[in-house]
């Protein structure tokens, strides 16, 4: 009896030993509140996570659905994020906040960080959040689907609570943008073989808000030409490529990170009418002098 309860633990100790590497763990999209309870016309913060679950992914993409009858979206913060390059950085689109990144070098690990949400709660209910569309690819070299699996969340909103609703921390930044290296480059399949230029950097903190760029041939006088927001790419509005260019980019907390792109074809110094003014006020300048010396020397 005994020897023939040994070998039926050896065989279901062999069983699972052939199950197991067959078996797929999905990564999980969970969504976390320090509370589960929100008092109407107060704010309240939710934040979704990834649990890879010993997978090694590099891109999400999805859409969180909310009701906006009982919810209005206040801010998106994506400060400290795993993602390093939005696709699609998170924007609200009618009762959705839909979002696509990727991770360079993949992500491996429990509680990921996507962004957070603060929404005010409008009127009683029981607000159900749901993730859907949702994709997760593996790190594999070939981009494969990873299984994925969202775990529900709710909030339940009351005129009145039981428990102290946590107050949203403010977020302290002081630190700029992190560097970044803009990148001119052209494909016949972009607008039509254009010249564009990249770029994308991160801010850990507040979280990027948006990039402003300025382009001029002259090196001086484009420090009184406006900034333009913008986005990546950018297609050049000088095709010959003879411009400094620009890009700046500027967080939540209104830190800014400059970086300048010098010509490719610079202009010859003929060409470049900064020159010639700066030669003709010299000329004035030395005109000046002198006869101010000779008046002197007249009165002598």
């Amino acid at each position: 009896m005994i020897m023939h309860q040994f070998l039926y633990k050896i065989l279901f100790i062999f069983s699972l030993g052939l199950i197991l590497p067959q078996m797929v763990f999905a990564a999980q999209i969970s969504f976390d509140a320090k509370t589960t309870q929100a008092q109407v016309g107060k704010n309240f913060e939710v934040t979704l996570f990834v649990n890879t679950e010993q997978e090694n992914i590099n891109a999400f993409e999805g859409k969180i659905i909310f009701p906006n009858d009982l919810l209005d979206l206040k801010e998106i913060r994506d400060g400290n994020t795993i993602v390093n390059f939005w696709i699609e950085k998170p924007k609200a689109q009618d009762n959705a906040i839909v979002f696509s990144g990727v991770t360079p070098g993949g992500f491996n690990g429990r509680n990921g960080l996507i962004f957070s949400a603060i929404f005010e709660a409008k009127k009683e209910g029981v607000v159900k959040f749901e993730v859907n569309d949702v994709r997760i690819l593996r790190n594999d070299g070939i981009g494969s689907m990873a299984a994925v699996s969202v775990a529900p969340f709710e909030v339940v909103i009351s005129k009145k609570t039981q428990v102290e609703i946590p107050a949203i921390p403010k977020i302290e930044d002081r630190e700029r943008p992190e560097l970044f290296v803009p990148e001119i480059a052209r494909d016949e399949s972009i607008s039509g073989g254009k010249w564009f230029i990249v770029f994308v950097t991160q801010d850990k903190a507040s979280g990027i808000d948006h990039y402003e760029i300025k382009e001029s041939r002259q090196r001086f006088f484009i420090i009184f030409q406006k900034w333009s927001q913008t986005e990546s790419p950018y297609i050049l509005q000088d095709q010959e490529l003879r411009s400094y260019v620009f890009v700046k980019a500027v967080d939540k907390a209104g830190n800014e990170r400059m970086v300048k792109i010098n010509p490719q074809n610079p202009l010859g110094w003929y060409e470049n009418y900064e020159n010639w003014l700066i030669i003709v006020l010299g000329l004035v300048i030395a005109y000046a002098i002198k006869k101010f010396l000779w008046r002197r020397y007249l009165k002598k």
